[in-house]
């Protein structure tokens, strides 16, 4: 699965926090906050699936994708369970794309469709939206690097 991001607009302000990845973690999930660690060198949260798409404490998993490996590329990446990854508390204006392919497609994912939060980490595209405590719009579904990537507004947060 393509894991590359691109970090469209980022407000200077925004909120970002390491969290050990649950399973099935990709770019662009999204995941509910738990305890945070105290005892660990990285000050990281536990994680896990929102058990309701209108849970607090929500975040999205938008992890830089670097390798110092030349053989490797950018969707060469993998997240594994319990890995320490960058998540961002989303806020109303910030644009995000991430790959189509981590989205799961309830509605087609195109121009003016939802992504937001399941009971599983992998978000969701619906046409219309629901009482979900963090919501994007879709903005466009652009190819970059020869991934169908969906740059995704956040406006309910």
């Amino acid at each position: 699965m393509a894991n590359q991001i691109v970090l469209n607009k980022i407000p200077a302000d925004a909120s970002i926090v390491s969290i050990l990845a649950p399973a099935d973690t990709t770019n662009g999930s999204i995941v509910t906050l738990g305890d945070f660690n105290v005892d660990d060198d990285y000050g990281t949260y536990d994680a896990a699936a929102p058990s309701a798409v209108t849970d607090n404490g929500m975040v999205m998993v938008l992890t830089p994708t670097l390798s110092y490996e030349a053989q490797y590329d950018e969707n060469d990446f993998t997240i594994a369970t319990g890995d320490t990854v960058r998540a961002y508390v989303p806020s109303v204006g910030m644009k995000v794309s991430i790959p189509v392919a981590n989205i799961t497609a309830t509605a087609t994912v195109q121009a003016g469709n939802y992504v937001v939060p399941t009971t599983t980490v992998k978000a969701e595209c619906k046409a219309s939206l629901g009482s979900e405590a963090i919501a994007f719009v879709i903005d466009q579904v652009v190819s970059i690097n020869g991934v169908s990537m969906a740059e995704l507004r956040c406006i309910i947060a």
